[in-house]
């Protein structure tokens, strides 16, 4: 019931992160109207309407890491809410590591990684850790880097400390287009589930830009 109630609030500030988009745009756009010309207005009033004709689908997941690749650092993803759709309907790759795209449009995509932080056994001094976020995007002739995130923290001795990386993404995405995501050090991401710290959600906001 817990884990249900928070996948709800996921999905809930996703969608509200994807009205404040729209509410940013419209106020920039009347904020540019006013200060134009009346041919340069209808030209850019044509191309607003233009973008926001588009109606997104319902397409929109929440997914939990349960895995970490030592090898890679790739997050390895299952379903959250699998008991409630089609086995049809998955979005996972054989390994669980990449996300295939099944609309083509443009998707909100929130990240979070969550790391348990630790110095080694036989250190007996603060230690500073690095941590990296990387997202990579798979267009089936290459794979390339979409986005980063980075930080560095220092961890006191004999003790576990918490820490999180997170990034908000708009983008682009065709069918079949592959998503990953890399975390490191990869061996302190926690992937508790109860509740779940390191997820992604995705939600479709458009058919095109």
């Amino acid at each position: 019931m817990e884990m249900a109630r928070t996948a709800r609030a996921h999905f809930v500030w996703t969608s509200i992160a994807s009205i404040v988009v729209i509410l940013i745009a419209s106020c920039l756009t009347y904020v540019f109207l006013s200060k134009m010309t009346e041919c340069q207005r209808v030209n850019i009033v044509s191309a607003t309407e233009n973008m926001f004709k588009h109606q997104p689908s319902r397409e929109h997941w929440l997914l939990k890491a349960y895995s970490c690749s030592q090898a890679d650092g790739r997050l390895m993803w299952e379903n959250e809410w699998e008991g409630h759709r089609n086995e049809s309907e998955s979005i996972q790759d054989h390994t669980g590591k990449w996300i295939v795209i099944q609309e083509s449009g443009v998707y909100l995509v929130y990240i979070q990684v969550n790391f348990k932080l630790k110095t080694h056994s036989n250190s007996s001094s603060p230690t500073s850790v690095e941590l990296k976020l990387l997202v990579d995007l798979n267009y089936g002739e290459s794979t390339q880097m979409f986005a980063a995130a980075h930080d560095t923290q220092m961890v006191n001795a004999n003790t576990v400390q918490d820490a999180k990386l997170n990034t908000f993404l708009l983008m682009n995405m065709k069918s079949t287009n592959q998503l990953s995501v890399r975390a490191f050090p990869s061996d302190m991401v926690n992937i508790d589930s109860r509740p779940f710290s390191t997820y992604i959600t995705i939600l479709k906001w458009s058919d095109s830009w």
